[in-house]
């Protein structure tokens, strides 16, 4: 028995290592992209008195990629391809999530000029083959922009509106903001309309996410609140707040889901009372943690 066992082992094992690899042969490119999305961004600065400028819009992708990926050979050599400045190509970073901006402009309709609203073509490289083409198309209804927003934000604790500049460390942070009006639910059912909260430290570092898409418990069109835990508050510091919109058209390609989105967002900088012991290197104004934040100096690589 004792020269049987080893050998019963070592079949056992290879009919396991048999066994996963017909596994992987059965994978697909959407076993290691999740999804991918393409958008219009309108980016707007709220002030301490609720005054509100246009800061920029940007033409954007993206592509999101599974656990498996993450966690091992995922997603390589994706590139953009379309009209205007996607013409000869445009190459996606690396990453866990895969990104690309086509440059920063003043308005929608200067961003229309050099990224048009028609089709553009996602391609890459996975472990289990390659995506060509995969397509996704901006539609426009008639001339009006499908771009929410702006978006008004306001604070809270303990049930009482509070100054951006002068919130209290101790309490929990109620967000709100005003109504999604393009908001709507998906008539394909594959994921409504949705609304993002970001927060991030005087450092540039993003400490709270209301969740991407796709994830539960992430915000829909339906939210109208967010709140930020006291424990991500520290006293004297400043913070950067961010609320988007994303009115959302969706596919699937080849499993693959695709999301096409005319988003806006909201910045306002907010400040905590107190003194600050816990990071003596606090900037006056925070860092960005978005690149959307363009009146705001971008944390350090």
């Amino acid at each position: 028995m004792k020269k049987i066992m080893p050998l019963l082992l070592c079949t056992a094992l290879s009919a396991c290592s048999g066994n996963d690899q017909a596994d992987d042969k059965l994978l697909t490119p959407a076993d290691y992209a999740d999804y991918v999305v393409i958008g219009k961004s309108v980016n707007t600065r709220q002030k301490q008195s609720g005054e509100k400028n246009l800061l920029n819009t940007v033409f954007f992708a993206e592509i999101f990629q599974t656990k498996r990926a993450i966690d091992g050979i995922g997603v390589t050599n994706a590139h953009l391809t379309g009209p205007g400045k996607a013409k000869d190509g445009l190459k996606f970073s690396d990453g866990d999530t895969l990104y690309l901006t086509g440059g920063r402009v003043g308005t929608i309709e200067e961003l229309d000029k050099i990224f048009p609203d028609s089709t553009y073509y996602f391609s890459f490289d996975t472990p289990a083959g390659k995506i060509r083409n995969l397509p996704a198309i901006f539609k426009k209804d008639g001339d009006e922009s499908l771009n929410p927003g702006p978006i008004t934000l306001s604070l809270s604790q303990n049930g009482s509106p509070v100054d951006p500049v002068a919130i209290d460390p101790e309490h929990d942070l109620l967000v709100t903001w005003s109504p999604f009006e393009k908001g709507t639910a998906d008539p394909d059912g594959i994921i409504d309309d949705m609304i993002y909260v970001m927060f991030g430290n005087c450092m540039g570092i993003e400490t709270v996410h209301s969740g991407h898409a796709f994830d539960p418990g992430s915000l829909t069109f339906r939210a109208e609140s967010f709140t930020i835990p006291a424990s991500k508050l520290f006293a004297g510091q400043p913070f950067m707040l961010e609320v988007e919109h994303s009115n959302m058209e969706t596919d699937i390609y080849k499993g693959i889901e695709t999301i096409v989105t005319y988003a806006a967002s909201t910045f306002l900088d907010i400040k905590t009372i107190g003194e600050n012991t816990e990071n003596p290197a606090c900037p006056a104004v925070p860092h960005a943690f978005d690149g959307g934040a363009s009146d705001r100096i971008r944390a350090p690589e």
